[in-house]
């Protein structure tokens, strides 16, 4: 592959001969000529040179050396092997030069431009010039790769140039199939304008549609004004139908607007008639004020209790009915005010008497720690007397210990998942471990433990469903249940003495309506005031909820409901005790703000029990916006459980107001301590 050079004897020898052979045959006379001039032979270092200088392999220029290493001076050795290594590197310069221009010929051969025309082409085609690029530059042993980079330039215009033409076609065709998308939801939703009456729901989608359609024709940036006059047009035309469909929605939304304007104004007219002031707040009179013209409301106590309720229960009267006892909807969720639970209670009545409800709003106490589970029936630390230590079947079947509530609220089965009926447990069958009892992981009274029914085979232990809980029976022994540890906590005992406060409606068979507020304690009022303090002052602040009408057949509100609002009071403490107080950011039935404020204005308070005492005929002003009402009503209320300091932490209480003769209000409150 490369060329020899010849030696330095072969040289000498060529240039002699040339001058021996003088100009040519003249046959004249010449002069004598000198002797001929005798060309030494090479030396052995010149020889190693020429060879070392000629190798074509490192295995070549190492032996042109090897070969006279014995005749040569130690500084000569030095020199030709210095010259083998330089002719090895060169040897292999030129070998890297030759891979590196082999790669280089091999990926320039890969690329192919002739069809740029699919993607799968462009893909391959840039592929291959990456491939290049890279051959490029790894050929750092050839000189000169001006032919491949103008290959590659070549190459990467004519790619970039067919993925420009590629990707212009698939934003056209995306951009016409997102017209013919948005022109076929535009003619879906018109279709659905036309015929009945449209819904805003159908409005607003033909809106989004017409919409729809000209963002689309915007974004079509690549297609041309022909290609989008169709869709132009349609997005144009569809303003006729959607107005017309938008028209009929008002005239119904008007006529809607109408009925339930007129519906309103008999609710405010029933309303306003019915709206009472309230004449028993606590449980003491809930029960046994049956006076003709009474209205009432509250907790049921230990006296005269009602057919059919029970100690608790929240009661209404009207006129001179027999108490009703409501019962709690525990299919309704009322959301706290200020931080009082609400529940909603309701009777439907027998046909002659209506439907009666009742919204409550309490200030239930965190509970309190109970006992140990079990031990000796004469220590008070305990809840339950143990046989064995486990309670008996009696004990499981009837009030524990004495105590409400019965047992079955107490009883939870764990896996035990069914709402209803009765879940039945039998022994084995094959039993051939002999197993004579079930046993049942749960708990009792909140502590875990292992519920055990004696039984035999063809006799099942039962567990009924209860309002809460289980009705244990069955087995031949009954069923006994053992806490995993006796001296376990039962479960905290819920708070049973605390105020609450509220709005009750009656609605007659014949669509009267009768409504007043409440405000009441449950349990024994242990922690009634006895004594206020001497001087000072107490800010209470709470909720307060209600009914309200106003109404007008002249034009004016007719508007009617249930209210939730704010209540703030300021006690004043001292040689006569005093408190007044608002109730301000309302909002009415529709959950909307209502700019309403009602006074409450100044009253006393009975130093030996708390009562807020009404002192005038007119103690309350309802101020609608700006304008206020003359002073009209009434307002009552309770100041209870003193605290540590000697004030008492919580205030309740009901209010009537009246707005002229278009307004009635009445509602009531709770409010702590600030």
């Amino acid at each position: 592959m490369y060329r020899k050079l010849t030696t330095v004897a072969a040289v000498a020898a060529l240039a002699f001969g040339l001058a021996a052979c003088g100009g040519g045959g003249s046959d004249e006379p010449t002069a004598s000529a000198p002797p001929p001039t005798t060309t030494p032979d090479p030396t052995p270092y010149e020889m190693a040179t020429a060879g070392i200088v000629a190798a074509t392999t490192a295995e070549e220029a190492q032996a042109a050396y090897d070969a006279v290493k014995d005749d040569v001076t130690a500084t000569q050795g030095d020199m030709l092997q210095a010259a083998v290594d330089a002719r090895i590197m060169a040897l292999a310069t030129m070998a890297r030069a030759d891979e590196q221009t082999m790669a280089l010929t091999t990926a320039a051969g890969m690329i192919d431009t002739s069809d740029l025309s699919t993607q799968e082409a462009v893909d391959a085609a840039r592929a291959a010039i990456v491939a290049l690029r890279g051959a490029i530059d790894a050929a750092v042993d050839v000189a000169d790769t001006s032919m491949y980079e103008s290959r590659l330039a070549a190459a990467t215009m004519d790619v970039d140039e067919a993925q420009g033409g590629i990707d212009t076609a698939t934003r056209r065709t995306n951009q016409m199939a997102a017209l013919s998308g948005a022109s076929d939801t535009l003619q879906a939703a018109l279709a659905a304008l036309s015929g009945s009456t449209p819904t805003q729901a159908q409005l607003d989608a033909a809106n989004a549609a017409v919409t729809g359609l000209n963002d689309a024709i915007t974004a079509g940036a690549d297609l041309t004004d022909a290609e989008k006059a169709t869709y132009v047009r349609e997005a144009a035309n569809a303003a006729a139908p959607i107005s017309t469909a938008q028209m009929a929605f008002n005239d119904a939304e008007d006529e809607a607007q109408k009925a339930a304007d007129a519906a309103m104004a008999v609710t405010a007219a029933k309303l306003h008639a019915g709206i009472s002031v309230p004449t028993a707040t606590d449980a003491d009179d809930a029960d046994t004020d049956t006076t003709t013209g009474t209205r009432f409301a509250g907790y049921v106590t230990t006296a005269d209790i009602p057919t059919g309720a029970s100690v608790g229960d929240i009661v209404v009267g009207i006129s001179n009915n027999a108490d009703v006892a409501l019962s709690e909807d525990e299919d309704t969720t009322v959301p706290e005010l200020d931080g009082w639970t609400g529940k909603r209670y309701h009777r439907t009545m027998p046909a002659a008497e209506g439907m009666y409800e009742a919204m409550v709003y309490s200030h239930v106490g965190e509970p309190t720690p109970g006992k140990k589970f079990g031990g000796a029936a004469t220590n008070d630390e305990f809840e339950y007397a143990l046989t064995d230590g486990a309670l008996t079947a009696t004990q499981l079947t009837a009030a524990a210990s004495g105590t409400t509530p019965a047992a079955a609220s107490r009883i939870v089965l764990t896996g035990v998942t069914r709402t209803a009926g009765t879940e039945s447990f039998e022994l084995p069958d094959p039993n051939p471990n002999g197993v004579s009892i079930i046993s049942v992981s749960g708990s009792f009274h909140g502590v875990a433990g292992t519920y055990r029914c004696p039984t035999t085979a063809g006799t099942a232990c039962t567990a009924e469903v209860a309002a809460k809980g289980f009705t244990l029976a069955g087995g031949t022994a009954g069923w006994t249940f053992k806490p995993d540890d006796a001296n376990a906590r039962v479960m905290e005992t819920p708070d049973t003495a605390y105020a609450s406060y509220g709005w009750w409606l009656h609605t007659a068979t014949n669509g009267d309506l009768t409504a007043s507020a409440f405000h009441a304690y449950q349990g024994t009022d242990a922690d009634a005031v006895s004594a206020l303090p001497p001087a000072g002052t107490a800010k209470y602040v709470g909720g307060a909820a209600g009914k309200y009408a106003l109404t007008s057949t002249t034009g004016g509100i007719n508007d009617a409901g249930h209210f939730t609002a704010r209540a703030t009071l300021e006690a004043k403490f001292g040689a006569t005790h005093t408190i007044s107080g608002a109730i301000d950011q309302f909002k009415g039935a529709d959950g909307m703000d209502r700019d309403w404020t009602v006074e409450l204005m100044e009253s006393t308070i009975t130093a030996s029990n708390g009562t807020i005492a009404r002192t005038d005929a007119d103690d309350t002003v309802w101020t609608i916006g700006e304008t206020a009402a003359d002073a009209s009503g009434e307002w009552l209320g309770s100041l209870r459980e003193t605290g540590d300091d000697g004030v008492p932490a919580i205030a309740t209480g009901t209010f009537y107001t009246e707005y002229g003769t278009a307004g009635k209000m009445v509602g009531a409150f709770g409010a702590n301590k600030q």
